[in-house]
């Protein structure tokens, strides 16, 4: 009879010399053909909620980078005095939307929808302006 530690000794040692035997081509590294580029290996169910409730929960605690985002995005638009007032505002509402976002986001999380807001966190595409996705739109 086999105890425990003998299978575990096996196993090992075959997954040591398992990559020298398997290279028959010595020598030469193996590299996988990488997919083309239109072909899109679709996300599984846990990596979708965990991206929705991770930006849920990021959209509610850094919802405020919005007013600074806003405000900067405006004076590079327009000029400093509009960029100071309407980004402001404008920053303001953006922050309520994303925070609001993030709760639905955290609540809804277990639904495998796309995140409401896009870009779904607030560091990512800093320049662009934040919009709003409908309401459980469903991953393709």
């Amino acid at each position: 009879m086999l105890n425990l530690h003998k299978i575990v000794t096996f196993a090992a040692l075959l997954a040591f010399i398992n990559p020298a035997i398997g290279d028959t081509m010595a020598g030469q590294g193996y590299a996988p053909t990488p997919a083309p580029a239109f072909v899109q290996k679709p996300e599984s169910y846990g990596s979708t909620i965990s991206t929705k409730l991770g930006s849920g929960f990021s959209n509610i605690a850094l919802c405020f980078l919005e007013l600074p985002k806003n405000i900067i995005n405006t004076t590079n638009d327009t000029n400093l005095a509009f960029g100071v007032t309407g980004g402001a505002l404008k920053g303001l509402l953006h922050t309520i939307g994303r925070a609001m976002a993030g709760t639905v986001d955290t609540l809804t999380f277990p639904i495998p929808t796309v995140p409401i807001t896009a870009p779904p966190f607030a560091w990512q595409d800093y320049k662009t302006e934040t919009r709003y996705n409908p309401l459980f739109k469903f991953k393709d």
